[in-house]
């Protein structure tokens, strides 16, 4: 009787852990911030960052559909304790939106940071529009204040983006997984 037990509850953890395999790959695979870069410049800090595998043929023709497309980033700054817990320092949200103007054939890239107009451009390349959406240099996220911390800090930041529509109506957002920065110190002000 218990040998029975035990080899079903062995049976269903293996089918477990096989059905969760598929799931687990699938994630690893999907899109994720390969790059993020944070070059602390007196009290201000810039981040560089590249999202991979979020341009697919779908992102495509929405974009040559002349929908607008977005991707909105989380950007986080936390304070490293070794022995507890990491203290929340700031966040700011960044949103960048691609749309195709059909009359000036032109792509008009926004970009938001908190919900506030930070740079609007415009470009008639398919492939330098696209690549405004997943990658950025030289972008200030934060400045850090004299009250604030400013040793071992780190960012960390994740990407969010509509990945389609569960029965054709409830729109479905997709998201990468949160990436970390190397630790940095805010330099004195001399």
């Amino acid at each position: 009787m218990h040998h029975r037990r035990g080899t079903f509850f062995l049976l269903a953890g293996v089918l477990l852990h096989a059905a969760a395999g598929p799931a687990r790959a699938q994630e690893a695979a999907g899109p994720r911030i390969n790059l993020l870069r944070v070059e602390p410049r007196g009290p201000d800090v810039f981040i560089q960052f590249n999202l991979a595998g979020a341009l697919n043929p779908d992102l495509a023709r929405k974009i040559e559909a002349g929908l607008e497309t977005a991707i909105r980033y989380e950007i986080r700054l936390y304070r490293r304790y070794p022995y507890w817990f990491d203290e929340f320092v700031d966040l700011r949200r960044y949103r960048v939106a691609v749309t195709y103007d059909p009359v000036t054939r032109e792509y008009v890239v926004n970009e938001t940071m908190d919900g506030k107009p930070l740079r609007r451009t415009t470009t008639g390349d398919f492939a330098e529009a696209s690549r405004s959406l997943v990658s950025r240099a030289n972008l200030l996220v934060f400045r850090v204040g004299k009250e604030q911390p400013r040793r071992n800090l780190y960012v960390v930041m994740r990407g969010r983006f509509d990945a389609g529509y569960l029965f054709t109506i409830i729109p479905v957002d997709s998201k990468t997984p949160w990436k970390k920065s190397r630790r940095f110190n805010i330099r004195q002000a001399a």
